[in-house]
């Protein structure tokens, strides 16, 4: 069996993990370049960080005493999140530079496309519904970037915190401060592929012959 510690000059055992993590990084060393490359050419990280700017302001909170808007615009060669902010008599205007959340995502898509081994149909649902999944922990990581910002101007100005998202971000704050956001769906699809891809590439045991 290619999973039983080789006798000593055997030739006839083989390995077939080293084999697949091998080639699943050299598969992604090549399309992560090609990624990079594009994302050098054409904005895409600007692309993906204006939706997720127009997701993560369709769920900000408002009321009487309250209200926020949030937008991405452009600045000289890059872009910028503009935050306005009215909680009672404090009023503010807050430009941030863009952090690019999306590197995560275009990650995450590189490395699906380098698994080896994968069916058509298995590729194509963890690209469309895995990408979604990063796409929105990107949502996530940008709220609570917001929340943060909004705590630093109330807390400035002596007033109690206040949510400006109807859900609680502290985990996904926790992770994103750690860098561990972005590690996890990275992590995830490495376990998900040694599971899923790993048993295929066994060598059935060899049968003697007579």
């Amino acid at each position: 069996c290619a999973w039983r510690r080789c006798s000593s000059g055997s030739s006839a055992c083989r390995r077939p993990m080293p084999r697949f993590a091998l080639l699943l990084l050299a598969r992604f060393a090549v399309i992560y370049g090609l990624a990079v490359w594009l994302c050098a050419s054409v904005p895409v990280y600007a692309w993906i960080e204006a939706g997720a700017t127009r997701v993560a302001a369709a769920a900000l909170r408002g009321g009487a005493m309250q209200s926020r808007a949030l937008v991405f615009e452009p600045r000289d060669d890059s872009y910028v999140y503009v935050y306005d902010l009215r909680v009672g008599a404090v009023s503010k205007r807050l430009e941030r530079p863009y952090h690019k959340h999306a590197f995560v995502f275009v990650v995450f898509l590189a490395l699906v496309l380098a698994t080896p081994g994968l069916r058509s149909r298995e590729r194509l649902v963890a690209l469309l519904a895995g990408g979604a999944l990063v796409f929105l922990l990107g949502v996530a990581m940008l709220m609570s970037d917001i929340e943060r910002w909004e705590h630093e101007v109330l807390a400035a100005a002596g007033l109690a915190l206040n949510r400006p998202f109807p859900v609680s971000l502290e985990l996904v704050e926790g992770l994103h401060r750690t860098a561990a956001a972005g590690l996890l769906p990275v992590i995830l699809w490495t376990f998900f592929a040694v599971w899923r891809i790993g048993p295929r590439g066994r060598t059935p045991p060899a049968t003697s012959q007579p």
